[in-house]
């Protein structure tokens, strides 16, 4: 049965750094903020969380804060993917310790690795834990694309409970939802969450969640409720935001747009760059919610 608990939309939460790491004060103000906003739960430590920029002993501390701080209130997936399957692995024992929902990883990173050794790596991954393993399909970024078949392998292997799609191919979305009715389904495209609910998704997790998760929480509740129109409206006024923060980097502004609105969430760790006047100035005529 699908566990309704790891269902919603979850932003990607991002990491705020100091001189000494993670700066968890700053931390745990987001993940308050986020859940008095309403979200369902966190997906903690992908890709909006810088998580390539961090050591491991990092990811643990953000986990932990997490945790401490609105781990008694929403769903918490942690993402492992590391650049090996031993830090994956580590990442994933640590995880359970915390008392997170679920784990989740990307496809291998970084060498062009073949469909055997993605498997591979997420049938390690599923025997490690005893927490649902999501899988994270971002061919955009890992390089790797899998077919709806190749897909379905991944899906059947014991303890694996559902993927974080970040794809336009809806059709093979609808397609993998359909023969897993079972599994839990995220689209990970904030500007596509209504086109993703509508091929099946359960959810949404995204970055731009953070800045936005009223107007973000207002179209799958639209959605939901069967209003059309309205889900299309509010993700028409999603996409506003969104369109400019694609146009001038998602991480960095988001972080700008965070501190635009009262909450000083610091910089992108390098090679990321602090953004050009023309960008903040964009930025700051736009109305987050």
């Amino acid at each position: 049965m699908k566990d309704k608990a790891l269902c919603g939309i979850m932003p990607a939460l991002m990491t705020a750094f100091n001189e000494n790491g993670v700066d968890t004060a700053r931390v745990a103000a987001l993940t308050k903020y986020l859940a008095d906003a309403g979200v369902h739960g966190l997906y903690v430590g992908g890709s909006s969380g810088e998580m390539i920029l961090m050591t491991e002993d990092e990811r643990k501390t953000l986990l932990e804060t997490v945790m401490d701080s609105v781990g008694d209130r929403l769903t918490v997936i942690a993402h492992v993917g590391t650049t090996s399957t031993a830090g994956s692995l580590e990442l994933a024992r640590h995880a359970e310790k915390c008392g997170a929902k679920a784990v989740s990883s990307v496809t291998p990173l970084y060498y062009k690795y073949g469909f055997r050794e993605v498997k591979h790596y997420y049938e390690r991954l599923a025997a490690e834990t005893s927490l649902p393993v999501i899988i994270y399909n971002i061919p955009v970024l890992t390089g790797t694309t899998l077919s709806t078949d190749q897909l379905a392998e991944i899906l059947s292997i014991p303890n694996v409970g559902g993927m974080k799609f970040t794809s336009s191919d809806f059709f093979q979305l609808e397609r993998i939802r359909s023969a897993f009715p079972d599994k839990v389904f995220y689209n990970g495209s904030d500007e596509m969450l209504l086109s993703g609910l509508a091929a099946g998704a359960d959810g949404g997790i995204g970055s731009t969640y953070n800045v936005q998760p009223r107007t973000i929480l207002a179209v799958y509740n639209a959605y939901m409720a069967n209003d059309a129109h309205g889900a299309l409206a509010y993700q028409a006024k999603a996409n506003q935001v969104i369109a400019e923060v694609l146009k001038y980097g998602v991480l960095p502004s988001c972080k700008l747009l965070l501190k635009l609105n009262g909450l000083d969430y610091g910089e992108c760790r390098e090679p990321f760059m602090p953004l050009s006047p023309e960008a903040e100035k964009a930025l700051a005529a736009l109305k987050v919610e």
